[in-house]
């Protein structure tokens, strides 16, 4: 039954946590919240916090929504220095005008689906995530925004310098 249900609880809370403070007036619908029933079971550990997190391997800059140290990604973002195409890889789909189409596939490790496809640097989209530290994306409960704090943005600013300058 713990196999059911730690996985269970952890799902909710990134529903949870992606829906807690954004609204129509932020061009997003709140994703819905799904109430917990009580039951005498023991507590499940709280769900660890989802930030954008950066990382650089030689010319190539990485910015992941997810746990920090762990497997728990929601999108990850790529980009070679100097070039005008951003890789987008997540088991959401980003809702960006410039997107190539969208290719999506089972990942052989989860079994979930990921989608994966190339934003072009000055894409609205992007340039609304390195304003603000937000990101809109397609999930199974719609449209969604991810990050959102003063931490998030110092990772999505060094994100932007290294792929080369931020979006226009």
């Amino acid at each position: 039954m713990f196999k059911i249900l730690i996985p269970a609880v952890a799902a909710l809370g990134l529903v949870a946590h992606a829906a807690q403070s954004y609204t129509a007036e932020d061009g997003v619908t709140a994703a819905p919240v799904i109430a917990a029933a009580a039951t005498s079971v023991d507590a499940a550990p709280s769900a660890p916090a989802m930030d954008w997190h950066f990382h650089s391997e030689g010319d190539t800059a990485k910015l992941a929504y997810g746990v920090a140290n762990s497997d728990q990604l929601v999108l990850m973002l790529t980009c070679q220095t100097g070039q005008d195409m951003i890789s987008a890889l997540g088991s959401v789909r980003t809702e960006a005008e410039t997107a190539t189409e969208q290719t999506s596939y089972r990942d052989p490790m989860t079994g979930g689906i990921l989608h994966e496809a190339e934003i072009n640097r000055h894409d609205a989209a992007l340039a609304d995530l390195a304003a603000t530290g937000k990101m809109t994306v397609v999930s199974d409960q719609g449209k969604v925004a991810i990050g959102s704090d003063a931490t998030d943005q110092e990772a999505v600013k060094a994100f932007f310098a290294s792929c080369g300058s931020a979006p226009a």
